[in-house]
C-alpha cells in the first residue's frame, strides 16, 4: 500500500512538471529556453548517478568519465564517419555500457572508500589523456560540431532550430525518465534499495551483490553517457573539460539538494544550482557561497533534500 501511494505522490508531482515543460517550449524567451534545455540535459544527468548513489550507495567520483566519453562518442562520429545524429546517439549508448562494464568489473566489488578513491583514479586518468591527445580530442580548445538533420519520414528537421531542439531534449529526458522509473520500481530496484539499506542482509539472503550493483553501475553510466552526447549536440561542441572532476563532483550536489534517491529529486538540484548560476552570478560573483548556505540550510532542514522532503510530508 505504501509503494502505491508513494508512486501516486510522484506521479502528483512529475505529470504536471512534464506538462508544464512541454506548455513552456512555445513562450520562453529565447535565454530562459536555453537554461532550461541546458537544466534538461543534465538532469539525465543527475537521474543516472542517482541510480548508482540513491539506490545502490554508490558513491563514485568518475562519473565524468561516462559524460565525456558520451559527449565524444557524438562528437567523432559525426565529425569522422559523418553518422546521423540518431546513430551517433546509440554509439554514446554502446559506449557507456561497455565503459560501464569495464570500470564497473574493476571498482563495484571494493569497499565503499576504495570504491571512491578508484573511481576517482579513472577521470584523472581519463581527463589527462583526454588533454594529452589533442589530435583526437582538440584539448581544452575542444571539437565543433556541424549537426546533420534528422531524416523523418516526410520531412527533416534540424536542431539548430531552438524549438525543435527544446522538444527534442524534453523528449529523450521524458523517455529517460520512464525507463529509469521503471527500473527503479520493477523487482531489480526493490533488490537496489535492499542493498542499500543492509547490503549484508541481501546477500546472506542469496542475492549476488556484485552483480546487482555492476547492473547499477552500468545503466548509471549508460544515462550518464546520454545525456553527455545530449549537452554535446546541444552546445555544439566537445571538450577535454568535459572529462573534469568537476562534472564529477556536480551530479553529488544535485542529488543532495534535490533528494537522494528519488530520481525526480535531482532534477531540483539541477534547476536551482543553474538558475543561481544564470541569475545571481550577474549580480554577485561570489554567488557559490550563497548557494553553499543554500545547500546547508537544506541539509539541516532534511537528510532526503527538498523532493525527499515533499515526498515524506505528502505520505504523513
Amino acid at each position: 500500500m505504501t509503494d502505491i501511494k508513494r508512486k501516486i505522490n510522484i506521479n502528483f508531482i512529475t505529470i504536471p512538471i512534464f506538462i508544464l515543460l512541454i506548455l513552456m517550449g512555445f513562450f520562453l524567451p529565447e535565454g530562459v529556453k536555453s537554461l532550461v534545455i541546458h537544466i534538461m540535459v543534465l538532469s539525465i544527468f543527475a537521474m543516472a548517478y542517482d541510480i548508482c548513489l540513491g539506490f545502490t550507495n554508490q558513491c563514485s567520483l568518475g562519473h565524468s568519465i561516462f559524460f565525456g566519453v558520451g559527449a565524444y562518442g557524438v562528437a567523432l562520429s559525426i565529425i569522422h564517419f559523418q553518422t546521423g545524429l540518431l546513430s551517433s546517439f546509440f554509439i554514446c549508448i554502446i559506449l557507456g555500457i561497455i565503459l560501464g562494464l569495464i570500470a564497473g568489473i574493476i571498482c563495484v566489488k571494493l569497499s565503499e572508500a576504495y570504491f571512491v578513491i578508484v573511481t576517482a583514479v579513472f577521470y584523472a586518468i581519463f581527463h589527462l589523456s583526454a588533454m594529452n591527445m589533442t589530435w583526437l580530442t582538440g584539448g581544452d580548445d575542444g571539437l565543433a560540431i556541424h549537426l546533420p538533420k534528422i531524416s523523418l519520414r516526410f520531412v527533416e528537421i534540424s536542431l539548430y532550430d531552438k524549438i525543435i531542439n527544446y522538444y527534442f531534449v524534453l523528449l529523450v529526458l521524458i523517455v529517460s525518465y520512464f525507463i529509469l522509473n521503471r527500473f527503479v520500481n520493477s523487482p531489480l530496484g526493490k533488490v537496489f534499495v535492499a542493498i542499500k539499506e543492509n547490503e549484508k542482509r541481501v546477500k546472506f539472503l542469496g542475492y549476488n551483490v556484485f552483480l546487482y550493483k555492476l547492473i547499477a553501475f552500468v545503466i548509471s553510466g549508460t544515462f550518464a553517457a546520454l545525456s553527455g552526447g545530449l549537452y554535446a549536440i546541444t552546445l555544439r561542441y566537445a571538450s577535454a573539460d568535459f572529462f573534469s572532476f568537476h562534472w564529477s563532483i556536480l551530479p553529488v550536489v544535485w542529488c543532495l539538494i534535490g533528494g537522494i534517491g528519488t530520481l525526480f529529486g535531482p532534477w531540483i538540484g539541477v534547476a536551482i544550482m543553474y538558475i543561481f548560476q544564470y541569475y545571481i552570478s550577474s549580480i554577485w560573483h561570489y554567488y557559490l557561497i550563497i548557494f553553499g548556505i543554500i545547500i546547508l540550510l537544506i541539509l539541516r532542514i532534511s537528510k532526503k533534500g527538498i523532493f525527499g522532503y515533499i515526498i515524506g510530508r505528502l505520505q504523513t
